[in-house]
């Protein structure tokens, strides 16, 4: 078997399963290729169906004003601009023709590039599923609504509600992906074991309650991401935690650098745009740090302190990698750490309420929660300091004192604000 580790030749077998991912991630990229050259037989290719993520104007240069419409189909993501104001709203659905010319391989396996449009034609919105529009109708405010909709059903956010979500620099609360996947593989659990343990204990008690309970919560989430319209975030956390999954079966460890190099490999080998994502790097760094923390510092204090201090140290680690895509800047942003926490019971309550028509209740704490702002700054982060960041943090495996001389650089972007 491919992946039936073993202890005599765990080097052999770690270099033949990176061997098979190599070769699955070839096989797709020559997939990807021959889709792009299809699309790029029509140099005016018209796409049906495209719903409006954002739309927004803006000026160039010279002052003149425009528009700039991010746009989702079942395919990819893309941009264009329009001169002519068309009126359009978040989840809008329209058709258009965009000129593929100068769209390189590389845009194109991204599934997210710039493309110039013509031809738009406003279409009839797509109804949304029966259990959606039962969630979201619970609310009147469009702001909370759009919250609640990304919250549980992946759906896209306006730059005003993602500027207030970056002030407090919880995105990774907001999207879904591996940490809500965790959240609801508990609760799946913690709903579903008493009534399981009635029927396990009476008749087969012979078998595993935790594998059967884990079977029957990893094919809940399976059908979720039937809801969700297979979110990529969500699939990336979903494969991952099924491939943890096996691994731990087979009481292989988990909890260690190896085996998240594999995951990334086997992740990346399916999904190969996942190459130019800049949430799966950040997912990447937030379970790197994390492990970093529990390579140094497992055994040193209690599962309540670990819980407190893990976010503490993620936050700071995390504040570089950040900084160096999304530059703003403020002392808002310290609350992400009791945020984090809170989340692991804001989650599943808010869910609860949802499922009984009681989903509003938390509308205006929510409305005043996003309203609140502190003073901010463009900060900015060069490539050398980034990249610089990243090898040190490569090399704090190595020393305990170096890991936390790196975590403890995420205090001085806050130095310049006082």
């Amino acid at each position: 078997m491919i992946f039936q580790f073993s202890i005599k030749h765990p080097y052999r077998e770690f270099l033949i399963l990176l061997s098979c991912f190599l070769i699955i991630f070839s096989l797709n990229l020559i997939y990807e290729y021959k889709k792009y050259q299809n699309f790029k037989l029509s140099k005016h290719l018209l796409l049906k169906d495209n719903t409006v993520l954002s739309y927004y104007p803006k000026s160039n240069k010279k002052g003149k004003k425009y528009h700039v419409i991010k746009l989702k189909n079942s395919e990819f993501i893309f941009y264009t601009t329009s001169f002519k104001d068309l009126n359009l709203s978040q989840n809008d659905t329209i058709h258009l023709r965009i000129i593929t010319k100068n769209i390189s391989f590389k845009e194109y396996l991204s599934k997210s590039f710039f493309a110039p449009s013509y031809g738009w034609i406003k279409s009839q919105n797509k109804k949304e599923k029966a259990i959606v529009e039962y969630f979201l109708h619970q609310h009147t405010n469009e702001k909370i609504k759009e919250f609640y909709g990304a919250l549980f059903f992946a759906k896209g956010i306006s730059n005003e509600l993602r500027n207030d979500v970056n002030f407090y620099n919880i995105a990774h609360l907001i999207a879904i992906s591996g940490y809500h996947l965790g959240l609801l593989f508990g609760f799946c659990f913690f709903i579903l074991a008493p009534l399981y343990a009635f029927f396990h204990k009476r008749y087969f008690p012979y078998r595993s309650l935790k594998l059967d309970l884990s079977i029957i919560a990893f094919s809940l989430l399976f059908l979720y991401a039937f809801l969700i319209d297979f979110s990529p975030s969500y699939i990336r956390a979903l494969l991952m935690s099924l491939f943890a999954f096996y691994l731990y079966s087979k009481h292989i460890k988990i909890l260690s650098f190896k085996f998240l190099f594999l995951s990334v490999a086997f992740c990346v080998s399916i999904f190969p745009k996942l190459l130019f994502s800049i949430g799966f790097l950040f997912s990447i760094l937030g379970v790197f740090y994390i492990y970093l923390y529990f390579h140094h510092f497992k055994s040193y204090f209690s599962n309540f302190t670990h819980a407190v201090l893990i976010n503490i140290w993620t936050f700071l680690a995390m504040i570089i990698p950040v900084l160096y895509f999304f530059p703003l800047l403020s002392f808002q942003q310290f609350l992400a750490i009791p945020l984090s926490l809170a989340f692991i019971v804001f989650y599943p309550l808010s869910l609860l309420l949802h499922v009984f028509s009681y989903g509003n209740l938390l509308d205006i704490l929510l409305l005043y929660f996003f309203e609140f702002k502190m003073p901010s700054v463009n900060f900015p982060i060069s490539s050398t300091y980034y990249i610089v960041y990243l090898v040190l943090s490569l090399m704090s495996i190595f020393s305990r004192y170096l890991a936390l001389f790196v975590v403890s650089l995420g205090f001085i972007p806050f130095v310049f604000l006082i």
